[in-house]
């Protein structure tokens, strides 16, 4: 080989190296979800929240009449989760993940419907919280423990009269997403062979130990990706 292609060939490895050698020394990840207690009427904005009863059960979903019971001893992305959409004028909106908002069957009635309503929230003195109707809906949103623990609305006196036959106080976790990176480190980018003299035909190869990493180089003009 000449001096000359020799040379060529030389600059061009060199330039291959220095690029996988400027690479970032970090690439990110998403952070996974958390699941934080609110206390107080102040920490209540809209969001999504798993709602669990101090007996461990937790609404599910809308289901003909009845909204069905999930038992939830640490909230997880198993749990789950509802939209509370806070009106500010002290009430809420409940849907379920599915989309579907519950409201009072109507009247002093037992029963649930699915329905846009504003119910009356409460955060209790534990930093509880219950949902109540207005007005004519003289009913609290509870399980029953008779009934599998299935939610629905029931009597005011009902739940006042067996607060344990009926739990309506609602512990909140409100679900936080990671929208800010998580730092992941990244090995340092290998070639094979060195960088030095090679022959013509050579093959050059490039590495990172770090699972998933991107590797791109140029010669002439854009850079594109190492995929070999």
């Amino acid at each position: 080989m000449n001096k000359r292609g020799l040379s060529r060939m030389l600059s061009v490895l060199l330039l291959v190296v220095m690029v996988v050698s400027m690479l970032p020394v970090s690439a990110y990840a998403d952070s996974a979800a958390t699941y934080t207690q609110i206390t107080s009427a102040e920490e209540l904005v809209t969001g999504q929240y798993v709602m669990v009863t101090n007996t461990g059960y937790a609404p599910g979903v809308y289901d003909s009449g009845w909204v069905n019971a999930v038992a939830v001893s640490t909230p997880d992305e198993s749990s789950p989760d509802w939209t509370i959409t806070v009106n500010g004028d002290g009430t809420v909106t409940l849907t379920d993940k599915y989309g579907a908002s519950i409201a009072p069957k109507g009247g002093n009635n037992n029963g649930i419907t699915k329905d846009y309503y504003n119910w009356a929230v409460t955060c209790t003195a534990a930093g509880t919280f219950t949902f109540s109707g207005q007005g004519d809906d003289t009913v609290t949103f509870a399980s029953n423990k008779g009934s599998a623990n299935n939610f629905r609305a029931y009597k005011n006196a009902t739940v006042s009269g067996n607060p344990n036959g009926y739990p309506s106080e609602f512990t909140l976790y409100k679900i936080e997403v990671g929208s800010e990176p998580v730092p992941e480190t990244v090995a340092t980018p290998t070639a094979s062979p060195a960088a030095g003299e090679i022959a013509k035909g050579t093959a050059v190869s490039f590495a990172c130990a770090t699972e998933g990493a991107a590797i791109y180089y140029k010669t002439t003009g854009e850079y594109q990706a190492y995929t070999a």
